[in-house]
C-alpha cells in the first residue's frame, strides 16, 4: 500500500513538471539564439586604453569563458604583437597553443587551470598573478603592478586569439569595464566557436496589444540585460534577485519586473515579487494586463551581460536587427524626460512663447510635466527654484497651484518683482525636482528642469493726474444728476412746508459754489462786503413812512 502511494506521488510530480513547461506554451530551442520575434546576443565586459608601461610594454587581460561540458582548446598568436604582458584568468580548464614571441610575458591568475603548449611541444615560461574575486579586483592589481592596463577582454569559447598591437589610437587613460563587442578593439582578432543555444521560446498570435515575457531562472548567472522593445507592447521582465534591466527604446509600452529597470536614464526600483515558475508568471500577466501571453522566452547562457530584441512579427520594419550590438549607446540625460512650460494666465490656456517678454510686475504660471515610464505612475515634487543670470543667482519663491484634472502635471506660479531693479533682462528659471512613487516609498535623486525667461521692467505712470475712462465719466455724470434731483426735491419740499420762497438763497448759494468750482482753489474766492444789519436813520424814517402809508391805505379804502 505504501509503495502504491509513493508511485502515485511520483506520477503526480511528473505530471506537475510536465505542466510547468507547458503552462504557457510549448517551449522550443531557438537555433542561433535568433528567430522572427526574439534575438539574443551576448555582450561581454571589457575596456581598452592607449596605456604603455615605462619599459614600453602593453598590459592585456584575457578572461576566458567556456560553455558547460565543452572541452576548450585554442590558439594564441602574439608573434606580431607589441612588447606586452598578457594576463589570463578563467574558471574553466583550457589548453592553449602559443605562437610565441619573446617580447610577450604571460601571467596566469592563481587557481586558473590553463595548460600552455608551444609548437615544439615545450611549455612557455609563465608567471603567477594573485587570485582575484572579481574583474575589478584583477584590474586594480594589474594597474598597481604595471602602472596601468591597456585592455580587458572577455571571450567565450574562443578558437583563436591574435594580438596585432595598438597603433597610435587616442583612448582614455583608465580602463573602466563596460559592455562592448569584439569589433571595438582593432588590435585583437577573435574567432569563436558556435555558441550553445541558451534560448528557448514560443509564440502565440493574440488580438490586441501583445504581451511578451522574458524569464531568466534563478540559477542563471546573467546580471545585466539590455532590451529593445516594439512600440505599444506590454512586457514582463523576470530575473534573479541581482539582475538589472535597461530598456533602450522610448516607445509607448508598459512593463512589470521583479528587478530594477533603467528607462531614459532613470532607474526604477522593483515593485513586484515574481518567481521563475511559469504558472505564477501566467497568473501575474493575467492580473496585470488582463490578457494572455503572446511570446514566452527562457534564457540560459553563461555570460553576465546580454542584449535582447523583442520584435513585432506583423511589422516588417521591426524585423531588422543591427549586425553588431550597441549597448554602450549613451542614455539621455536625466532631465530630458522633464519639461517646463510657462503660461501668462492662471487657467494655463495661454502658453508663453520663448521669445516673448514678461512684465516684471505680472505673475507667471509654470507647468512641469514628465514623460511616461512604461506605465509607472510617478508624482513630481518640486524641492526649490532659483533664477540665474551670470553671475547673479537668486532664490525664487513659488506657489503651488491647484489642479483638478486627472494625471495633472505640477503647476506653480512665480513673481519676478524682486528682479525689477537688476540690470539683466534674460534669466534662467531652474527648479530642483524629484520623481516619486508613493506606493513603494521611492524618490529619484534631484534633477534640474529649467526654462529661459525674458523680462520687461515695469515702468510706473509719471502723470500725477487721475485718468478717467468712459465708464468713470458716465458714472460721475449720473451721480451729479441724481444729486441735483435730490437737492431740487428737498428745496421744493421746504417751500411747500414753510410757504417762503428760497430762490434768492439758492441764487446766492449757487453763485458762491460757481465761484469755488471755477477758481478751483481757495485763492480764487472774492471777498464779499458784510451786509449792514441796522439801517441808517434816513432809511429807517422813510421805511417807517412807507409802512405807515401802506398800512393806512386799506383803512381809508374800507372806510
Amino acid at each position: 500500500m505504501r509503495s502504491i502511494a509513493c508511485f502515485v506521488a511520483v506520477l503526480l510530480c511528473l505530471r506537475t513538471a510536465a505542466s510547468d513547461s507547458s503552462a504557457i506554451c510549448e517551449l522550443k530551442d531557438v537555433p542561433g539564439n535568433s528567430n522572427d520575434w526574439i534575438v539574443l546576443q551576448e555582450v561581454p565586459l571589457g575596456c581598452w586604453t592607449n596605456f604603455t608601461s615605462l619599459d614600453g610594454k602593453e598590459v592585456h587581460i584575457l578572461k576566458l569563458l567556456a560553455s558547460s561540458g565543452r572541452f576548450s582548446m585554442l590558439e594564441l598568436n602574439v608573434t606580431t604583437a607589441n612588447p606586452s604582458v598578457v594576463i589570463f584568468t578563467s574558471s574553466s580548464a583550457h589548453t592553449i597553443l602559443v605562437q610565441d614571441n619573446p617580447a610577450v610575458n604571460i601571467y596566469v591568475t592563481n587557481g586558473t587551470s590553463i595548460t600552455f603548449m608551444l609548437p615544439t611541444a615545450k611549455r612557455p615560461q609563465t608567471s603567477v598573478a594573485p587570485f582575484a574575486n572579481s574583474d575589478s579586483e584583477l584590474l586594480k592589481w594589474a594597474a598597481e603592478t604595471f602602472g596601468g592596463v591597456t585592455s580587458f577582454t572577455t571571450v567565450q569559447d574562443p578558437k583563436t586569439i591574435t594580438f596585432t598591437g595598438i597603433k597610435g589610437t587616442q583612448r582614455p587613460s583608465t580602463c573602466d569595464l563596460q559592455a562592448e563587442t569584439s569589433a571595438d578593439k582593432p588590435f585583437i582578432e577573435l574567432h569563436q566557436g558556435s555558441l550553445d543555444d541558451g534560448l528557448k521560446s514560443c509564440y502565440t498570435k493574440q488580438s490586441g496589444e501583445p504581451v511578451h515575457v522574458i524569464n531568466i531562472p534563478d540559477d542563471v548567472k546573467i546580471r545585466h540585460v539590455y532590451v529593445h522593445l516594439p512600440s505599444k507592447s506590454n512586457v514582463l521582465l523576470r530575473g534573479p534577485a541581482d539582475t538589472e534591466w535597461t530598456i533602450l527604446d522610448n516607445h509607448d509600452f508598459k512593463f512589470v519586473s521583479n528587478n530594477p529597470v533603467t528607462l531614459r536614464g532613470l532607474t526604477l526600483p522593483s515593485r513586484y515579487t515574481i518567481s521563475d515558475d511559469p504558472r505564477e508568471i501566467k497568473k501575474k500577466v493575467l492580473f496585470r494586463y488582463n490578457s494572455s501571453i503572446t511570446s514566452y522566452s527562457e534564457i540560459r547562457v553563461n555570460v553576465s551581460h546580454i542584449q535582447l530584441w523583442i520584435r513585432d512579427i506583423t511589422d516588417s520594419n521591426d524585423l531588422l536587427v543591427p549586425a553588431e550590438v550597441q549597448p554602450t549607446t549613451q542614455a539621455p540625460s536625466s532631465s530630458s524626460y522633464l519639461q517646463m512650460q510657462l503660461f501668462s494666465s492662471p487657467d494655463y490656456g495661454s502658453p508663453l512663447d520663448p521669445s516673448s517678454k514678461v512684465q516684471s510686475d505680472k505673475r507667471v504660471y509654470a507647468e512641469i510635466s514628465s514623460e511616461s515610464f512604461g506605465g509607472v505612475s510617478l508624482t513630481i515634487r518640486v524641492i526649490s527654484c532659483l533664477v540665474r543670470s551670470v553671475p547673479v543667482v537668486r532664490d525664487m519663491p513659488f506657489k503651488e497651484e491647484v489642479c483638478y484634472i486627472d494625471d495633472c502635471p505640477k503647476r506653480l506660479s512665480f513673481s519676478f518683482e524682486m528682479l525689477q531693479d537688476l540690470p539683466s533682462n534674460s534669466w534662467d528659471l531652474e527648479c530642483a525636482v524629484k520623481l516619486c512613487h508613493d506606493r513603494v516609498k521611492f524618490c529619484t535623486n534631484e534633477t534640474q528642469v529649467k526654462r529661459n525667461v525674458q523680462l520687461k521692467p515695469y515702468i510706473p505712470n509719471q502723470n500725477p493726474c487721475f485718468e478717467f475712462g468712459l465708464s468713470a465719466v458716465l458714472g460721475i455724470a449720473f451721480g451729479g444728476f441724481l444729486i441735483g434731483v435730490l437737492l431740487t426735491g428737498a428745496l421744493w419740499f421746504i417751500k411747500i412746508r414753510t410757504g417762503h420762497p428760497v430762490a434768492l438763497g439758492m441764487r446766492s448759494t449757487a453763485a458762491e459754489l460757481s465761484v469755488l468750482s471755477i477758481s478751483g482753489c481757495p485763492c480764487g474766492l472774492t471777498k464779499r462786503q458784510p451786509v449792514p444789519t441796522h439801517p441808517s436813520p434816513s432809511e429807517n424814517s422813510s421805511a417807517n413812512a412807507s409802512i405807515g402809508s401802506t398800512q393806512s391805505t386799506p383803512t381809508s379804502s374800507m372806510a
